[in-house]
């Protein structure tokens, strides 16, 4: 017993030697951050870019751009303020005195309450424990402090569909599906077009239903198809809409789909395997012969919607080029939001060059060139690598055209000023 009892007041020394210097530091407090919500979407939309990276949906480069893009746009909404600020103060020595004489008697009570082998065995005890159980941690408090803030600003500006997205996103996060399904309700009201949208309102809602599928969250997918026939998550949903319903040849044929729009590298691929594998076995259907790996990275079919032509360099100006200097090409809506629809990056080494845009350039999976019924081309040399436009980079801008297989040959002629 005179052993544990010198170990006991050693682990208290030990404790006391740790925590009393660290209390006579001088202490720092932060400032309130005032722009802590508009971080909070930004931090979900890097996420959201981060995700479709790890799906496979934008490659390096893509994700490098979009990346950048979100980036300008953080600095220009939020500037240089870099958040919380930090204000040094001198220390509260009051306290770690107090903690000198607190400690060991707290430690000595809660010994004899919960920690002596009386109470070890005794049921109670458990129970005496479990209210030293820690509640939600700050950063969770604080996340749910912004989800309000941002359930407040939408209720004043209840037109916000990007807003209403984000909110039922950050609800499916925490695990609140009932929230989240009138989020997305809110958001789907405001925008149609976006398979992205639905299918992840589908996926909510049969949460909520228990698993199924059947009726609003099903039409919701086939709405989501019509849109896209080669979306990822609508393709996995319509597939368990089948296979639900023992409909085993259709589940087959959407989930086959479904593997030649994944990249090899998708974490989703080996589920997709395991999904056909048994239902290829309950249809009595024999899997059809591995591909070779030539044929499993020829890429799928895509949608008609593309236009392809040859960027060439005006003689004028091509001193003012360097081989390793960054050309981008890329469609632009012709109204509305200035995010290229379809993009590809190549050296100004490369020159002239034979490029092809479509879907499966698409920098973000929902704002794609089969969206749009009349785009802009451009192609730009860019001398600081930034998709951006600065002054000093060289451009070639096309007319209106329309994304329907069109030619268009662009020239670069004009210096950015």
């Amino acid at each position: 017993m005179l052993g544990f009892s010198v170990a006991i007041i050693g682990l208290i020394v030990l404790v006391m030697a740790m925590l009393l210097p660290a209390l006579q530091r001088p202490q720092t407090q932060l400032k309130s951050d005032q722009n802590a919500e508009r971080r909070a979407i930004f931090k979900a939309q890097f996420e959201e870019i981060a995700q479709d990276k790890v799906r496979g949906t934008l490659n390096d480069e893509q994700y490098q751009i979009a990346k950048t893009e979100l980036e300008r746009r953080m600095l220009n909404e939020i500037g240089t303020d870099l958040g919380a600020q930090r204000i040094v103060s001198a220390p509260d020595k009051r306290l770690a005195y107090v903690l000198a004489l607190l400690i060991p008697l707290s430690a000595l009570g809660v010994y004899h309450k919960i920690g002596s082998p009386v109470h070890v065995f005794n049921p109670e005890a458990t129970v005496a424990r479990s209210e030293y159980a820690h509640d939600k941690s700050v950063m969770s408090a604080d996340f749910e402090t912004l989800l309000n803030q941002l359930k407040a600003k939408l209720e004043q500006e209840p037109n916000n569909a990007d807003g209403w997205a984000l909110l039922a996103r950050s609800y499916v996060q925490l695990g609140r599906h009932a929230e989240a399904v009138t989020a997305y309700e809110q958001a789907a009201n405001l925008i149609q077009d976006d398979p992205s949208l639905l299918a992840d309102y589908a996926d909510a809602l049969g949460v909520v239903n228990g698993g199924s599928l059947v009726g609003k969250p099903e039409s919701m997918i086939n709405q989501a198809l019509k849109l896209d026939p080669h979306h990822d998550k609508a393709l996995m949903l319509a597939g368990t809409v089948a296979y639900d319903k023992k409909d085993y040849t259709n589940a087959i044929s959407l989930w086959e789909r479904l593997k030649k729009v994944l990249s090899p590298q998708s974490e989703l691929l080996p589920d997709v395997n395991a999904a056909l594998a048994e239902t290829y076995s309950l249809a009595g259907i024999k899997p059809p012969v591995i591909q070779s790996q030539e044929e499993v990275n020829k890429p799928f079919a895509v949608s008609s919607a593309s236009i392809n032509g040859a960027v060439t360099m005006a003689p004028e100006l091509a001193n003012k080029v360097s081989p390793t200097d960054t050309v981008f090409i890329f469609a632009r809506p012709a109204r509305g939001k200035t995010m290229p629809l379809a993009i590809e990056k190549i050296s100004a080494r490369e020159l002239p060059y034979n490029f092809m845009l479509d879907d499966s350039k698409a920098l973000i999976p929902n704002h794609k060139l089969s969206q749009a019924s009349e785009v802009i081309l451009v192609a730009r040399v860019s001398k600081t690598g930034d998709a951006t436009s600065n002054p000093g980079d060289l451009e070639g801008v096309s007319a209106l055209v329309k994304p329907n297989g069109t030619t268009v040959n662009i020239e670069i002629k004009n210096i950015v000023e």
